[in-house]
């Protein structure tokens, strides 16, 4: 159950970003239950299932989930209908019966879990408990309210019922290793599809030592380090501390530049921003090519006015000078707020 908010959430940042790596979601079978990874966007009141992990240490991990669905999730073994109706002695029980999946022994016909999957897919999808390690077992619960965001999650679905379960911390090699044997899915597990990153779309950029940077001013030309021939629809994709090269709106074979956060300051010749779905960008971080994604980064980029960026905001606006060797210089006309 999703729970909306005036703004449009935002995406938090966390280790489980690169499971989803251009793909919309990922599906495994776990016991009696079907598991699909992906992005959810939720958030509010709910709980917080705190959980322990045996992969090899013991560890803790811990999900949101929306209260009414968790009720309607035990219905068949806990029919309470509400969270403040369950006793407090009851509440370690109810915990424990949260992630409980029924164990992988006689293999039946999963089609009303798998949404159509043929039983050799299921099979397929079923993972080796002795490759993996042990699947999380709930030891508590409590009421909390939590941001709504963008997060990394993954839903419960057996005989029915389904509970939506969304990343806050704690381990989760548990989970990685079997996303990297689960079956990749187009479809994304949140109908409101996949959270987007806000991105700059530069024709190169250059670096600077600090004390340098107090004395540009308007009518002074900055020569770029690194530079795209825009005019043949080059240009480069700056995601964080990334930097993907991009033609015509797809991937280049130019490499990929990850940024030292110990290089002098960068000022970036932006061209354009847009925003991207998050597992777009973590393929194109990765090199990884993409099937399911038809968006792609295809604009009408033109090599005339730039902004200059500093410390991932405006600081100055101009135009681009090419000279015959391919160099490009940014022609400073007027610096932000001067």
């Amino acid at each position: 159950m999703r729970h909306e908010s005036t703004s449009e959430p935002t995406a938090c940042l966390g280790p489980l970003d690169d499971l989803l790596t251009g793909e919309g979601s990922l599906t495994f079978v776990e016991g009696d239950t079907q598991v699909r990874v992906g992005w959810l966007r939720a958030g509010g009141d709910g709980l917080v299932v705190t959980a322990r992990v045996d992969e090899g240490v013991i560890g803790q991990t811990r999900f949101w989930c929306d209260t009414q669905q968790w009720c309607d999730w035990l219905a068949a073994s806990l029919p309470v209908p509400s969270w403040d109706d369950l006793p407090p002695a009851w509440h370690a029980s109810a915990a424990s019966l949260t992630l409980a999946t029924g164990g992988a022994g006689e293999m039946r016909d999963l089609t009303d879990l798998s949404g159509g999957m043929s039983n050799d897919a299921v099979r397929e999808t079923r993972l080796d408990v002795c490759d993996t390690s042990m699947w999380p077992s709930a030891t508590a619960l409590s009421r909390e309210r939590v941001e709504t965001a963008w997060r990394v999650g993954m839903v419960l679905q057996r005989e029915g019922r389904r509970l939506a379960l969304t990343y806050l911390d704690g381990v989760h090699a548990w989970l990685r290793e079997r996303c990297q044997r689960a079956t990749p899915c187009d479809v994304p597990l949140d109908p409101a599809g996949w959270p987007e990153r806000q991105c700059v779309l530069v024709a190169g950029w250059v670096a600077l030592p600090a004390t340098q940077c107090d004395d540009l001013h308007a009518g002074d030309a900055v020569l770029l380090d690194v530079a795209a021939d825009i005019g043949r629809g080059e240009y480069w994709l700056v995601d964080g501390d990334h930097a993907v090269a991009m033609c015509d709106g797809l991937p280049s074979d130019r490499h990929v530049v990850q940024f030292d956060h110990t290089d002098t300051a960068r000022w970036f010749a932006v061209v354009a921003e847009r925003r991207f779905p998050i597992p777009l960008l973590m393929a194109w971080r990765s090199g990884v090519p993409v099937a399911s994604h038809r968006q792609t980064a295809a604009c009408a980029l033109h090599a005339g006015r730039v902004t200059l960026w500093h410390a991932r905001s405006p600081w100055a606006s101009g135009r681009l000078l090419r000279f015959e060797d391919g160099r490009l210089a940014v022609h400073i006309d007027e610096k932000n707020g001067a």
